[in-house]
């Protein structure tokens, strides 16, 4: 299932954060689309598709001492409008 993540971190943490974002690996079972940072608002956004909650958490637990993750499931808007409801 595909997912977006958005973490926002406190600036004080801006060191550590650095370096985890260097060495963090996602687990071989997510598949990565992309990370980026937001300019200016002391938060990263990374875009993956991951098939169980397991692969969440060990997504989200290494940064969890420096800031909040939020995470919410995505559906390309072309899925979406063909989607009744």
């Amino acid at each position: 299932m595909l997912f977006v993540l958005w973490f926002k971190f406190d600036p004080s943490h801006m060191e550590q954060v650095h370096q985890m974002w260097k060495q963090f690996k996602y687990p071989d079972e997510v598949k990565l689309i992309g990370r980026y940072v937001l300019i200016g608002r002391h938060a990263s956004v990374a875009i993956f598709d991951a098939p169980t909650e397991v692969s969440l958490l060990k997504i989200t637990a290494p940064f969890s001492n420096f800031g909040v993750a939020h995470i919410a499931p995505a559906m390309p808007i072309e899925e979406a409008i063909q989607t009744t409801w």
